[in-house]
């Protein structure tokens, strides 16, 4: 499972979220202005949004064209 945490007014996640649409990406949005998902990403060393964490894999990414890169190359 892919689980995109992101922040409000972000351009990074903006552009992650429009490839993830473009690509037909399944991913659950977790978006930090919810404290129980600030303290989540917090729990995983996270510094910046957007930060995906792929459950299945045990993965982590934090750079927005990583992220996208990743999910192009396994085509979740």
């Amino acid at each position: 499972m892919l689980i995109l945490y992101t922040k409000d007014n972000c351009q990074y996640c903006e552009k992650v979220k429009h490839a993830f649409a473009e690509r037909k990406v399944t991913y659950e949005e977790r978006n930090i202005k919810n404290p129980e998902y600030l303290k989540e990403v917090q729990g995983h060393q996270a510094r910046t949004m957007p930060f995906l964490v792929d459950t299945t894999a045990n993965t982590t990414i934090a750079e927005s064209d990583e992220i996208i890169d990743y999910a192009s190359e396994y085509s979740f």
